[in-house]
């Protein structure tokens, strides 16, 4: 019988063939599983840089709404102070009219009411010019804080853009996540509002929560007797949204038959800054109780319009425990790889990032603080990418 050789030659060659296959396809199939690994990073990261600086911006306007409160305050503090300063010296000086001929009392009140005097006269342009400075610097707060937030969307989308180009070049967003991202900036320009008009209620009730007791009420009873009493009263007042008043009420009461009645005004003063108003405030209740030295002091009012009052301020735009205010941004990146045959094929990775407000740590008092753009606790960070089906 012929022996036969050659044969084992045949096999192997065949088996080294599969051999080379399966590495090529090994191969491939690697290099595409680190490709996708690799987009799916770089959506990640695109959409991410996208929440972050979405809620920087967020943050940046609380950070200018408390600017503006802390300007507003300060501009109460200061007509506050305007108007005690007129309202001590006038005290002063007519308490120096009746103790001027008691030795020693007489040259303690004459030094007092030439301390005043001068005291008042050094501060009054001072705190005008403070007011200014005030009024001004809010204006610009308010500008500073729209032109970001009106460019803080298409900026938003541009770093997205971005930061996908540079982690992994030719990448971009597919045709749905172009609509993803458009459905994004809808959300965005949703989640808050222009609060302007008479919806500035809203930051009125910020303001006047945040002024300190000396500029909300000054009063007191120095000095009750049988039949007399000594009533000081005063406060600040915002009246309306754009004029901020004060007034400070000093009177002597009598009692007669009918109860309490004022009989001497001692010492007034009154300071009004912002658009002239006829609405009368509150002020500690000087109208109520020390009515006559009220008008007076009405009719001596000093008053500036340098400031231009309450200005637009930007807040979430639906308050309440209920209202969701997390802001998603979902993307779809693709990419072209090569196919066996020369042709192309498309690439695509799903991401998503969600911008959320949370303190860092709890309120000491244990309740829940509701999102707003008055605390800066503005956060962003990965979330679970949505399920879509295949287009």
């Amino acid at each position: 019988m012929p022996r036969q050789r050659g044969h084992a030659v045949v096999f192997v060659l065949a088996l080294l063939a599969c051999l080379v296959a399966a590495a090529l396809l090994v191969h491939d199939s690697g290099r595409l599983a680190a490709q996708k690994r690799r987009l799916i990073d770089a959506a990640d990261a695109a959409a991410l840089s996208g929440a972050v600086f979405q809620a920087r911006v967020l943050n940046f306007e609380s950070y200018m709404n408390r600017a503006m409160v802390a300007n507003q305050a300060a501009l109460a503090q200061s007509v506050s102070l305007r108007s005690w300063l007129d309202y001590m010296t006038r005290t002063v000086d007519r308490a120096d009219r009746i103790t001027r001929f008691v030795p020693y009392l007489g040259q303690a009140t004459r030094a007092l009411r030439s301390l005043m005097s001068g005291a008042n006269r050094a501060a009054q342009p001072l705190l005008y010019s403070a007011e200014a400075t005030l009024a001004l610097f809010t204006g610009e707060f308010a500008l500073a804080g729209q032109a970001l937030h009106l460019a803080a969307a298409p900026a938003a989308l541009d770093l997205v853009r971005s930061a996908a180009e540079g982690n992994f070049p030719g990448a971009a967003p597919s045709t749905r996540g172009e609509a993803l991202l458009a459905a994004h900036a809808a959300r965005w320009a949703a989640l808050t509002r222009s609060y302007s008009g008479t919806a500035r209620s809203r930051q009125k009730d910020v303001i006047v929560r945040s002024l300190d007791r000396f500029t909300i009420d000054r009063g007191a009873t120095l000095a009750s007797l049988v039949v007399v009493r000594l009533e000081k009263r005063g406060g600040t007042d915002l009246l309306g949204f754009d004029t901020w008043r004060a007034m400070d009420t000093f009177a002597l009461h009598r009692r007669d038959l009918f109860g309490w009645d004022e009989s001497l005004s001692i010492g007034w003063g009154a300071a009004e800054q912002g658009a002239r108003s006829t609405a009368r405030g509150v002020h500690g209740n000087s109208y109520r109780v020390n009515g006559r030295t009220s008008r007076t002091a009405a009719r001596n009012l000093r008053s500036s319009r340098v400031s231009r009052g309450l200005p637009a301020m930007r807040d979430v735009a639906q308050l309440g425990p209920r209202a969701g205010q997390d802001l998603r941004l979902d993307l779809e990146l693709t990419v072209p790889v090569p196919a066996p045959g020369g042709s192309a094929q498309a690439m695509n990775a799903l991401a998503s990032a969600r911008v959320f407000h949370a303190r860092p740590v709890d309120r000491l008092d244990r309740r829940r603080e509701l999102a707003s753009l008055y605390s800066p606790y503005w956060h962003a960070r990965l979330a679970p990418a949505p399920w879509m089906p295949p287009q």
